[in-house]
Order: C-alpha cells, then sequence, then structure tokens
C-alpha cells in the first residue's frame, strides 16, 4: 500500500505500509454509463423527430369520470397569462397568488443537463421514484406513465428551453396524458397519515423530554448544567492537518484521508491522559465528501482529538458527479455497504502500523461519528447486524413507500448476503445523523448494537424520515447507554457543510432547511459530549448528555430535544 503525506512546507514522502484485506474483498468492475448514455440520447433524438409523439390534451380522471384540457391553453396561460375557456373551472379554485405562482412555475427551468437527468432516471433510485410517478400520471390509455415520464423528462431537458413542467407534459410520447385524482389522492392520504405519524411521534419526544428534565431537576442534574460551558465552541489547542493517500491492492481501491491532529509546543507538555490522542473516524454520506464535516473534525481537533476523516470511492461527490455525466450507472455502487465499513477497518490498521502516525493515535477505542450512509456505516462497525430477512420484507414493499431511503437500502440486495458481522472490537462509541436504518438492519440488527450510541434526526427530513429511520429504530436499540437527538426544523442536509468547490447540482433552500450554523453548532456540542463521555471520561454523563443541558444549547428558529428513553 502506498501512502502520500502533504504537509505544509515539508515536502511530499512516500512509504509503504502493510496490506490487509478481509474475505469480502471485490474488485471495481468498468461502468457502462457511456454505452448507456449513448443509447439514450440515441433515442432521444428519434423521439424529437417524431411530432406526432407529444401530448396535446391533458385529461383528469376521477374513477369513470374526467375531464380534458388543451396542452396548448396552458403554453397560452404560461406566455400570456390568459386563462382558455378549458381552463377556467380548474383556476376558479386558484386564487390571484397561487395563480401567480403556477403560471411562474409552468415558465421556470431547472438548470440541469439531460446527461444528469438520462442518468438518474435510468438509476435504480430513478426508476422507483418513476414507479409511484407512473400511478398517478398515465398514459391517454390509463396504462402506468412510467415510461412516458422518463422519455417526456429527457426530451424536456434537450429542448432549448430547458427542463420546465411544459416542456415535459408537451413532450410526453402519447397523444393525451392523464392525471388519476384517485390515485393522486390516495398518495396525498398516505403522504398526509406519514406527517401526522410524525408529528405525533415527536410529540411524544418532546413530552419525554420535558419528563426527562423534570426528573434531572429533582437529582440537581438540572442545576449543574446550567453553569457548564457551551461544548460547540472551540477547544484550545492548535491543530494540523495530514493529507494522505492509502492503497489498498487487495481491494483495489484507492483511499484518501485527512488526518487532523492535534499541535501543542512540545509533547513532553502533554498531560499524560492526551498522549497519546483518542481518536474519532467521521464517514460522510452519499453526494459529500472529506469537506462536509471540516467543521466537526477542526473542533474536535481543537479539544484534544485525533481525527481521521476517509473519502468513500463509490458513494461520494466524485461517484455522483460520474453519475450525472453519464459515467456511472448508480449514485452509490452497492459495494459500498462492504466496502465502507471496511475502509475504516483498513485504514485504523494501516495507521497503527504507520512508524509516524501509530503512536500519536489511540486506536484501542475509537469513536465513530457518521452521517446517513456514513450512519450505516459507524452503526456495522458499532455491532449492528444486517438482516436480510428484513431486507426482503421490506424491500417487496417498496413501490408502496415513500420512505426514500429505501431506494438506498434495498441495493444492499445486489450484494447479499452482505457480511454476518462487519464490527469493529476497538469502536467504542458512535453518533450517527440521519441514519438509514430500518431495513439494512431492522429491530433483530439494532438489538445487537451494544456500543453507546447518540443517534440524530431531523424532523423534515424527506430522505431518511425521523419517525421510520430514526425514531422508531432508536426504541430497537437494547443498551442503556442510548441517546436520541432531535433537531426541531432540521433536514437530512442541515449538518453538512456547504462545499464551495463542489460542482453538482446544487439543492434547494426548502430541501437544506433553516438555521444550518446552529444545526452545526449543535452537531459539535453533542458529538463532544458524546466522545468526552465514553472515550476519554472527561466528562461525567448525566451532566452533558441531560435532556437539561441540551436545552441550553437552543438558539435560533431550529429547536433541539434529547432524551434518554421512549415509552
Amino acid at each position: 500500500m502506498v501512502r502520500q503525506t502533504f504537509m505544509g512546507d515539508r515536502a511530499a514522502r512516500q512509504f509503504v505500509v502493510p496490506q490487509w484485506c478481509h474475505a469480502f474483498c471485490r474488485p471495481r468492475g468498468r461502468s457502462l454509463g457511456q454505452v448507456m448514455l449513448g443509447l439514450l440520447l440515441g433515442l432521444a433524438g428519434s423521439w424529437v423527430g417524431r411530432p406526432a409523439l407529444s401530448a396535446d390534451r391533458v385529461s383528469i380522471g376521477l374513477g369513470i369520470l374526467g375531464d380534458s384540457f388543451q396542452v396548448s391553453s396552458l403554453e397560452t396561460f404560461a406566455k400570456t397569462g390568459k386563462i382558455e375557456l378549458d381552463l377556467r373551472d380548474y383556476f376558479r379554485l386558484l386564487d390571484d397568488a397561487q395563480e401567480a405562482q403556477f403560471r411562474q412555475a409552468l415558465n421556470t427551468s431547472a438548470d440541469v443537463s439531460v446527461v444528469a437527468v438520462a442518468q438518474f432516471l435510468y438509476s435504480p433510485q430513478g426508476e422507483i421514484l418513476l414507479q409511484r410517478l407512473g400511478q398517478v400520471i398515465q398514459s391517454e390509455a390509463r396504462q402506468p406513465g412510467f415510461f412516458g415520464i422518463r422519455a417526456a423528462l429527457i426530451l424536456a431537458a434537450a429542448e432549448p428551453g430547458g427542463l420546465t413542467p411544459l416542456n415535459v407534459v408537451r413532450k410526453f410520447p402519447t397523444r393525451g396524458v392523464r392525471i388519476s385524482l384517485g390515485r393522486g389522492w390516495e398518495i396525498a392520504q398516505e403522504l398526509n397519515d406519514l406527517v401526522k405519524q410524525t408529528q405525533k411521534a415527536v410529540v411524544d419526544v418532546q413530552a419525554e423530554g420535558i419528563a426527562e428534565r423534570s426528573e434531572e431537576t429533582a437529582q440537581g442534574i438540572a442545576a449543574i448544567a446550567a453553569t457548564l460551558p457551551n461544548l460547540s465552541e472551540a477547544g484550545s489547542l492548535d491543530w494540523a492537518r495530514e493529507v494522505l493517500i492509502f492503497e489498498d491492492e487487495l481491494r483495489d481501491r484507492d483511499l484518501s484521508v485527512d488526518l487532523y491532529l492535534p499541535v501543542v509546543p512540545t509533547r513532553e507538555t502533554l498531560p499524560a491522559a492526551l498522549s497519546p490522542w483518542p481518536t474519532v473516524v467521521i464517514s460522510h454520506g452519499l453526494k459529500s465528501d472529506r469537506t462536509s464535516f471540516v467543521y466537526l473534525a477542526e473542533h474536535l481537533a481543537s479539544h484534544g482529538y485525533a481525527v481521521i476523516v476517509p473519502e468513500h470511492p463509490g458513494s461520494n461527490t466524485e461517484q455522483f458527479q460520474a453519475l450525472l455525466e453519464g459515467r456511472a450507472n448508480e449514485i452509490a455502487d452497492p459495494s459500498s455497504f462492504i466496502h465502507r465499513p471496511l475502509d475504516i477497518r483498513f485504514l485504523l490498521d494501516a495507521l497503527d502500523a504507520s512508524a509516524e502516525f501509530g503512536f500519536q493515535l489511540d486506536l484501542s477505542q475509537v469513536g465513530v461519528f457518521g452521517q446517513s450512509f456514513g450512519g450505516y456505516t459507524a452503526l456495522a462497525l458499532g455491532g449492528a447486524q444486517p438482516n436480510a430477512a428484513q431486507l426482503e420484507q421490506s424491500c417487496e414493499a417498496i413501490d408502496e413507500s415513500w420512505n426514500v431511503s429505501l431506494a438506498l437500502q434495498c441495493r444492499a440486495l445486489a450484494v447479499m448476503p452482505l457480511p454476518a458481522n462487519l464490527q469493529d472490537p476497538r469502536v467504542n462509541s458512535l453518533v450517527v445523523i440521519n441514519p438509514f436504518t430500518s431495513a439494512v438492519f431492522g429491530a433483530q440488527g439494532l438489538a445487537s448494537l451494544a456500543v453507546p450510541t447518540l443517534m440524530i434526526g431531523g424532523n423534515v427530513d424527506t430522505v431518511a424520515p425521523v419517525l421510520l429511520e430514526q425514531i422508531r429504530p432508536f426504541r430497537w436499540i437494547q443498551g442503556e447507554n442510548r441517546f436520541l437527538a432531535l433537531m426541531l426544523g432540521g433536514t437530512h442536509f442541515s449538518s453538512i457543510a456547504e462545499n464551495p468547490d463542489e460542482a453538482n447540482v446544487p439543492l434547494p433552500e426548502s430541501l437544506v432547511g433553516r438555521d444550518l450554523a446552529m444545526a452545526q453548532n449543535y452537531t459539535k456540542a453533542l458529538s463532544l459530549a458524546m466522545f468526552e463521555t465514553y472515550m476519554t471520561g472527561r466528562l461525567a454523563a448525566r451532566p452533558y448528555l441531560s435532556s437539561s443541558y441540551v436545552q441550553s444549547l437552543q438558539q435560533g428558529r431550529l429547536g433541539l430535544e434529547l432524551i434518554q428513553s421512549l415509552p
């Protein structure tokens, strides 16, 4: 394994460290993305040249009843604001503001290329979305609109005006588009039921928080918590970042790693408790990389932690960009369910064997922080067992679920059976944010998780819904040292730092969430409290990991709740 080090003014160096692999190592395969993309564009070109394959009428159906309007009427309204006769009954349902918003929406173009649209819609995740949409948007013969929607989106993205709702309707490859109000209403009810259940669960969590704070007041913990410092503030130590490259030849896998090390004037001045440094690993999520949690790595390093931040090939920003550019078939390689935990096990072994860094890192007990796919990675390393039976059962009903994370979890079926045990005995505490858990682990898989675990969710997470992927799964964890934190107003992306150099499709503000700086402060404080308590023992568990202390951290519009149990 070859490693390169880049350190400030020091010249780059190379040396060989021992090779390590696991029984489930798999070589990387070549992508068929470019071939597939050529076929897509060829088909798109043939459709564009056939004006007969385009919709000129939209039908609104409810059972055997229905009505319709001309697509040309929509075009007239979008261009001039004039409401044709066949649209007037529909527009009576809108006030002036809604009418203006609808017109603006018809003319709004998404800044995304035909390559990106085509690649996503032919990925497993895109096809699941098309299956659901196809139940509502159908052909004129009332057939599911799966293929028509996909063709329309690709063709619309190739139009000079770009991907607009009007272009999508216009490019639907049949004479008519039928919108099933009945199925649409059923889906709306499903979503509404999930929202109501989530709201009730959040209320239950808040009620438990109130009960725990009452108990903490009686025990004197609340009074202590009121005097404690804010753990989101930086520590007293400087730090330096090492950029390392590890080569795992047996898995045909190159791993780029940022290693953050605290800096002190001389090693002789260190307290014994800080030498070697307690070590934390940060595992990024899908469409993320080593920059996503720089703020957390720097924060932990300032408080005396060595922080290892690997980049996971096959499920990082580069993989997502490859999907958009036609160089990959999926948003994540299914083998990542195996490789991600093995990446971290491999790096811990390699750093432990390093003559330069091994003596600086305490690898006898390691904390792991993970977000989303990184949350899965951390849980697997901590002892949660992949559950094939639960995964197969959950994925059988994927077409009836609005749990977006299932689209990724079910890709683990492609590499089944997963290793029975991906646990690393060096891992002694976990912080997992927005993890997906319900299918790949299930109740049985999470019951085997024994290390102290802090699970954090956002109540407006539309990717890994908090009720399905964090609140219910929290109750499946059997260990005593378990904690659930909710960011009230938090999304799937609230804790991720923005990368100004990232060239990918930007996420809308409504999806990213509000008060991102506060979400990052919460992440810093909660993570430090967890690792200080269970890795170094420098903090007593009750004061900092108490509902009373967490309440004192709240600022702005983003709420925060922490509980230890949920009836």
